[in-house]
């Protein structure tokens, strides 16, 4: 079995769309103080998203790292793009981190891996968010009246633009595979997989 079948296996079994809480704001379930205590837990997850991004650009060679630091500006400038909709539910920018979402952030955040390794997580978390990104944003639109550009801009553009992000990482990815540990790759894509579910866990429990 390929290391790309192995990776879609842990895919499909860590797929936070059928989480709870995600079933839940698709089927317009949620109340407004979970939408708004997600918002900022779920930003502590953006702002490591960024981190790692340029932990990988930092460990790239010097001909891929040009362009692993335009793709860690851009996650740098979606930070904004998530507060607008943290401001549009009423969350908070500033909002403490319930202890799963730091455990998350940590694990998204980490940017002492190797670079295949590196690699390997952002793929896997961006492989799955136009998919999730385009559930948010329907479930906002026809389940809770929020529609405004300012308030989806984050879901409008990771509904396309992660499709590309993960189409150029799965390229880097497998320039570098060679004899590579791929059990410790699969390992690193699930436990940041992993992470994310436990965040919605700590979310729904709040």
């Amino acid at each position: 079995m390929g290391f790309w079948h192995r990776l879609e296996e842990v895919r499909d079994h860590g797929d936070v769309l059928r989480h709870p809480f995600y079933t839940r704001w698709s089927a317009g379930e949620l109340s407004a103080d979970e939408l708004s205590v997600y918002s900022g837990q779920y930003r502590h997850a953006v702002v490591a998203l960024a981190a790692a991004s340029a932990g990988a650009a930092r460990a790239a060679e010097p001909e891929v790292a040009a362009e692993l630091w335009e793709h860690a500006s851009e996650e740098a400038d979606h930070v904004a793009l998530w507060d607008g909709f943290v401001h549009a539910v009423g969350g908070s920018t500033s909002a403490r981190a319930l202890p799963e979402t730091a455990a998350c952030a940590e694990t998204w955040g980490r940017t002492e891996r190797p670079l295949l390794e590196s690699l390997v997580a952002l793929y896997v978390i961006e492989a799955a968010q136009p998919a999730i990104a385009e559930a948010k944003r329907v479930g906002l639109r026809d389940h809770y009246g929020i529609a405004e550009p300012s308030a989806t801009a984050y879901f409008d553009v990771h509904v396309e633009r992660d499709v590309e992000h993960a189409a150029a990482g799965r390229e880097l990815i497998d320039a570098r595979l060679g004899a590579a540990d791929e059990d410790a790759l699969l390992g690193a894509a699930e436990s940041v997989l992993v992470a994310n579910w436990r965040l919605l866990d700590g979310v729904q429990s709040a």
